[in-house]
């Protein structure tokens, strides 16, 4: 029988994320600590603002929706929403800005210096991302559209995932969980179809 895997929290991000995490069976979402980060459009006419959302929770969110803002509210959110110390795993749609904010936040990046500024130590939060692929891309253009968060995904050294556009990525996601409890990052790709790590210590990239 699995246990809770209690040292890693799940971050579902995204309307990508966000609707794919419907379609993993309980028992497997139950394994972890998991969490699930959105955004919703305010209605100017009925006084509704926009609102980031936190599992049952929301939050107004008064800037603009660009990756500098988000990355901003999103860095100081994440040190109130989260285990820091813990090992977080993050899922999303690499074409949606709040998941690339999420990232910048997390690494501790301003998205307009990133190839400027250096790596530093302090970060004892490991991560590893999963991206699902997006719908709308053809394979040979997705890291030319994502060029600059994978540059920075590379900076750090992080542990990337990439679920191929042609995969069930609900089904995906579930063995990417199971396999993660039992063996680590290093062997998901080895036993899941249409898996592929494209950087980290064991990725060819």
């Amino acid at each position: 029988m699995l246990m809770i895997h209690t040292s890693t929290q799940v971050l579902f991000i995204g309307n990508h994320a966000n609707k794919t995490v419907q379609e993993i069976p309980q028992e497997t979402l139950e394994l972890y600590a998991t969490n699930q980060l959105g955004y919703a459009r305010g209605e100017i006419l009925k006084h509704i603002p926009a609102s980031l959302t936190f599992n049952e929770k929301s939050y107004d969110y008064n800037g603009d929706y660009n990756i500098d803002n988000l990355t901003i509210t999103l860095d100081f959110f994440f040190q109130q929403a989260l285990e820091m110390d813990q090992h977080t795993l993050m899922i999303g749609d690499p074409f949606e800005l709040l998941f690339q904010a999420s990232i910048y936040a997390l690494l501790k990046e301003n998205p307009n210096k990133i190839k400027d500024s250096i790596p530093t130590n302090s970060r004892t939060q490991p991560i590893t991302v999963i991206l699902l692929y997006p719908a709308t891309i053809e394979f040979e253009n997705l890291r030319k559209e994502i060029s600059q968060l994978i540059y920075a995904l590379k900076k750090h050294k992080i542990n990337t995932i990439l679920i191929e556009n042609h995969i069930n990525q609900a089904s995906a996601l579930d063995n990417i969980l199971y396999y993660l409890k039992e063996d680590g990052v290093e062997n998901i790709e080895h036993k899941i179809k249409g898996v592929k790590q494209i950087l980290g210590h064991t990725a060819l990239a």
